[in-house]
């Protein structure tokens, strides 16, 4: 008889699903009695947690606890993967009591392992909630390392707060936006910005922990996403459109920060928006989204 995942996990994970939320979408303020996770992948707008407000940040990982009221308004297109769970009384409970509010994620880990779960609960192949817990569990224990001493939070800060006031990243940024469709070389990007190719380095470095050309290349991905998603582009066209040489090499770096390739990347996403995927069978979810239209009704999905 197979065992009960419920009874001897530490992780039980309800649901998960893929969520786009369009400009103007608001979750109404609401609270349950399980954990939820929200990865906000991309976008604009602010989550408001027992009346305090924190403005959405690309790659963020946020934790709402056991009955924490809670809402979320879109500024713009707002894509997340969200996931429900309980956790049993422990170590890892008191862990998540104590932890700060959202760390900062750079990479396809979280994203790859949220998705992940949300393929084992399409799937439901056996031991699908063992497989769904043991996956939350890791990515759990990462984020509890990634909060001692809450100096991620902090970091995240200090570098938003840098970019609004560095020039020379901000006309680097600028150089990027207008120029990334084409070759565009660092030395081209630190002309643009007014410094040396070393001090642009450090800027980056300072500020994004990441490297010019490794912003460069978020960047056209970021962007080569949006066309992936939202248009009927072909992959190569797609490509030539974001400045890869050659839909391998776009597909390669694609690859390597997603965790999937462009196709797999697509077609998830066109199959999985918006849909509710139950882990746990006795589960329901209550949606409290709204459009712009005042007084829509709060729709139940059983």
């Amino acid at each position: 008889m197979m065992p009960s995942p419920a009874s001897n996990l530490p992780v039980d994970v309800l649901w998960i699903a893929r969520y786009d939320y369009s400009v103007g979408w608001r979750l109404r303020p609401h609270r349950h009695n399980y954990l939820q996770m929200i990865l906000f992948l991309d976008g604009k707008g602010q989550i408001t947690v027992e009346g305090a407000t924190f403005p959405i940040q690309e790659n963020e990982l946020f934790l709402i606890r056991s009955n924490e009221t809670h809402g979320l308004f879109a500024h713009t297109l707002v894509r997340t993967l969200d996931v429900k769970f309980r956790v049993a009384p422990g170590l890892l409970e008191d862990g998540l009591r104590e932890a700060a509010r959202m760390v900062r994620w750079e990479g396809p880990g979280v994203a790859a392992r949220l998705e992940r779960i949300r393929s084992e609960g399409e799937m439901k192949a056996s031991w699908y909630r063992e497989m769904c817990g043991a996956l939350l569990t890791e990515i759990i224990y990462m984020y509890l390392r990634r909060d001692q001493h809450r100096a991620v939070v902090e970091e995240v800060r200090t570098a938003v707060e840098v970019v609004s006031g560095d020039q020379i990243l901000q006309r680097a940024i600028a150089c990027v936006e207008a120029k990334y469709q084409g070759p565009v070389s660092i030395r081209e990007i630190a002309r643009s910005a007014g410094c040396t190719d070393r001090t642009l380095r450090l800027h980056f470095q300072n500020a994004k922990g990441l490297s010019p050309l490794a912003f460069l290349q978020r960047y056209r991905i970021g962007r080569a996403k949006t066309l992936i998603q939202y248009s009927d582009y072909t992959l190569k066209e797609i490509a030539q459109q974001t400045g890869f040489q050659t839909v391998n090499h776009f597909t390669r770096h694609f690859s390597a920060l997603e965790g999937l390739s462009p196709a797999v990347w697509r077609q998830a996403r066109l199959a999985g928006i918006r849909k509710d995927i139950y882990i746990n069978p006795q589960f329901e979810n209550r949606i409290f989204t709204e459009g712009e239209a005042p007084g829509e009704p709060v729709a139940t999905r059983k």
